[in-house]
Parts: C-alpha cells; sequence; structure tokens
C-alpha cells in the first residue's frame, strides 16, 4: 500500500511566525469585504469624511488581530504606533473615541 504525503496549503507555524503588522496586513488584504465597504461608504453618502470608512474598518480589524478589549487600548496604540496608522489608512491622525464607537455602533 502506498502512502502519499498531502501537502499543506496553509501552515499554521508560518502564520505564528509573522509579526502582528504582517498578520494584519494578511488580514487586510485577503478579508472580502469590498461590499461591506461600498454600502457603508454609500450609507454615510455625502456626510462628514473626517474618519474614512475603510481606515475605522482597518482599525477595527487590527483590534482584534492584536487582541485588544476596548477601544481605549486600540486609540491609545494607533496614536502610539504610526506604521499602524499608515496600514490602516489614517493620514496621520487617531479618530476620537466617540467617532470609533459611532462607527462600531
Amino acid at each position: 500500500m502506498a502512502i502519499i504525503p498531502q501537502l499543506n496549503l496553509f501552515a499554521w507555524e508560518e502564520i505564528e511566525e509573522l509579526g502582528d503588522l504582517e498578520r494584519l496586513r494578511l488580514v487586510i488584504a485577503y478579508m472580502p469585504d469590498e461590499q461591506l465597504m461600498r454600502m457603508l461608504e454609500k450609507e454615510r453618502g455625502k456626510g462628514r469624511d473626517d474618519d474614512p470608512i475603510r481606515a475605522m474598518w482597518n482599525a477595527l480589524l487590527a483590534g482584534i488581530v492584536f487582541q485588544h478589549d476596548r477601544d481605549a487600548k486600540l486609540l491609545r496604540e494607533l496614536a502610539r504606533n504610526g506604521q499602524l496608522r499608515s496600514l490602516c489608512g489614517f493620514n496621520g491622525k487617531v479618530p476620537t473615541p466617540w467617532a470609533f464607537s459611532r462607527f462600531f455602533t
């Protein structure tokens, strides 16, 4: 009887070795969220765009990847980490706690 080795399409060991920013980059790149983003952008319409929908969504994903259990922790991380702000899509400024809370709601 022949044993045929099966190749792994996705090895968890490779993902666990990556840094948090690289893992977030993968989540953002492969998340099937385009339809959701279009719907949210359409719903916002011509309202204020101080904090872009996609940047807020990416920040929400960052909170999950970085395992922040509170919005305040995520916002502090965004204020401290310029690479994270850039990866999420913020142009130098961090959203206010109430803006992030409204987005999440």
